[in-house]
């Protein structure tokens, strides 16, 4: 769901440069891998938003794969359960992503002396609360058509930002981005631990 990796980058523009967006090729002996590609300055100095950003990139092809596949209303109702109901969670064909996403979230669990799971958890659930909220999965859904409509393989993130900024509802998904990163950002061990209270 290079996608949805796409529009949750978007939350982080200021922090990167959004290159380019391929989706998977299914194709019989190109078993090209879609997504992606972007970079850092790597002048800047890394700290724990920056893996937590780069954690909720990374889980999000997974979380958008989970609720294509089960649908907005079973994971907006089972979300208050997911720690407990992990099968929910679909990892076929994404596991080397999880094990990247896990490896994300570690320099935070560290960071805030926090159990990686719980760490883990809080960007999964934050990943789930972000495509439930409102117009978000409809915007996920147009870059998915943008990118099966595509010329070629591959599309520039600019081109592809600037047919969204054509749209009708653009301003509110920038609002939405904004809300979204506000309930988050700042980074705090009491926030990360609000997440999940009983995994304390």
């Amino acid at each position: 769901m290079a996608a949805a990796q796409f529009v949750t980058a978007l939350n982080f523009a200021g922090e990167f440069e959004l290159l380019s967006l391929s989706a998977m090729n299914t194709q019989v002996g190109a078993a090209k891998k879609g997504g992606l590609v972007f970079v850092r300055n790597g002048k800047l100095k890394m700290h724990p938003e920056i893996y937590d950003h780069l954690s909720l990139i990374s889980i999000s092809s997974i979380c958008a794969g989970s609720v294509y596949f089960y649908g907005r209303d079973k994971i907006a109702a089972e979300i208050v359960n997911l720690p407990y109901r992990d099968g929910l969670l679909n990892l076929e064909g994404a596991e080397e992503d999880y094990m990247a996403f896990k490896r994300l979230c570690s320099p935070v669990s560290r960071f805030f002396l926090l159990q990686a799971k719980k760490v883990q958890w809080s960007a999964i659930l934050s990943t789930f609360r972000f495509f439930m909220m409102e117009g978000i999965w409809d915007v996920v859904n147009f870059v998915a058509h943008a990118l099966h409509q595509a010329d070629a393989d591959v599309l520039a993130c600019a081109q592809l930002l600037e047919s969204m900024q054509k749209q009708e509802w653009y301003p509110g998904f920038c609002q939405s981005l904004q809300d979204f990163h506000g309930s988050r950002y700042p980074l705090s061990k009491v926030g990360l631990e609000s997440e999940l209270p009983e995994m304390a």
